[in-house]
């Protein structure tokens, strides 16, 4: 999981900051940006493809599950006239599905297939 999301988050950081490169939101296809987003984007993208490289996917994917699963249920508090959360960060709308799906797609990847191969190695 950690190089193909690694290198997909941060190739999204890097283009959406020709989208957005203030706190000012954008739009990259149909989710809505600005510089910090971008950021986290960016910090997210290098961590996998660092945690790939130190053998650490699995606490890469397993921490993606937590931290997307907590941004999938603050997509749903309330946001400022521009649809940022606590004034900084646009995280709702299609952002949402986008999160669930992340920490989804990571919670399978830490820990169910994880577990597998664990039980595999041991038999």
């Amino acid at each position: 999981m950690s190089p193909g999301f690694g290198a997909v988050y941060t190739l999204v950081g890097l283009i959406g900051f020709a989208v957005s490169s203030t706190l000012a939101v954008g739009t990259l296809i149909l989710f809505p940006v600005n510089v910090l987003h971008n950021v986290v984007h960016l910090l997210v993208g290098v961590i996998g493809i660092a945690a790939f490289l130190t053998g650490r996917s699995v606490l890469y994917a397993r921490g993606m599950a937590v931290l997307f699963a907590v941004l999938a249920v603050a997509g749903f508090l309330p946001t400022d006239s521009a649809g940022r959360f606590l004034g900084l960060v646009p995280i709702g709308g299609t952002d949402i599905v986008l999160h669930a799906a992340t920490a989804l797609l990571g919670g399978l990847a830490g820990f169910a297939f994880a577990n597998n191969r664990e039980e595999r190695a041991v038999a």
